[in-house]
């Protein structure tokens, strides 16, 4: 009987601390968005400003969100380890967006752009994806162990890797392209006109079938251009 009893008392007593709980941030203005921890963030593009964050108490508590210039950067208020279960969901709207960035573990996703410049870059082991890119100039760069996906169009992009992240634009249609890979990530677009290209080391770079491409090769990776 004692059993019985100790289950459900254990059981109410976890509850409150794994309850989800949500906030609003009242921040706008920004036309960049910064991710500097291990927070899941999906931003929709098109609406006006909101900031929502959603998790438990402690995921709440371990978060700072705040307009810096006109980047909205999204981190942690303290260091060292943390449960899975306290990591924070936050939701963004803005109107437009010029810069997504993600530095460390976390999560990012841009449902779509529409600027005439944009800039994607990761930096450490997280993932940024954007899921419908328009734009006339693109710089694309991925730095770590991170992933960074694109969809969509631009006429010329810079794009590059450092390390062992990949850089996945299978579906990102170029006119002209600028391309680097330092390291063993991968990188892959597809380019209907003209591509510079810089491989050293034992990476691989893919433009398609229809990239006109000059090489600079160091290493055992390869290119395919063309």
């Amino acid at each position: 009987m004692r059993l019985a009893l100790f289950v459900p008392l254990a059981l109410l007593a976890a509850t409150p601390a794994l309850a989800q709980t949500s906030r609003d941030y009242p921040v706008d203005g920004f036309r960049a968005v910064e991710l500097r921890g291990p927070q899941r963030v999906t931003v929709r593009v098109g609406g006006a400003f909101a900031v929502r964050a959603s998790g438990t108490a402690a995921a709440l508590a371990d978060l700072d969100i705040r307009r810096d210039g006109d980047r909205l950067v999204i981190r942690r208020t303290r260091q060292g380890w943390l449960d899975k279960r306290d990591i924070a969901q936050v939701e963004v709207t803005l109107p437009a967006i010029e810069r997504a960035s993600v530095s460390g573990s976390g999560d990012m996703n841009v449902d779509r752009v529409n600027t005439p410049r944009f800039a994607a870059a990761v930096a450490g082991s997280g993932d940024l994806r954007i899921g419908s890119l328009a734009t006339r100039d693109a710089a694309l760069s991925v730095s770590g162990s991170g992933d960074l996906w694109v969809s969509g169009r631009a006429d010329a992009a810079q794009m590059s890797v450092t390390g062992s992240g990949d850089l996945h634009g299978d579906q990102l249609t170029l006119t002209r392209a600028q391309a680097s890979v330092t390291g063993s990530g991968d990188l892959r677009a597809q380019v209907h006109g003209n591509a510079q290209v810089s491989l050293i080391g034992s990476g691989d770079i893919d433009l398609g079938a229809g990239a006109r491409c000059t090489i600079s090769k160091m290493g055992s990776g390869s290119v395919r251009c063309g």
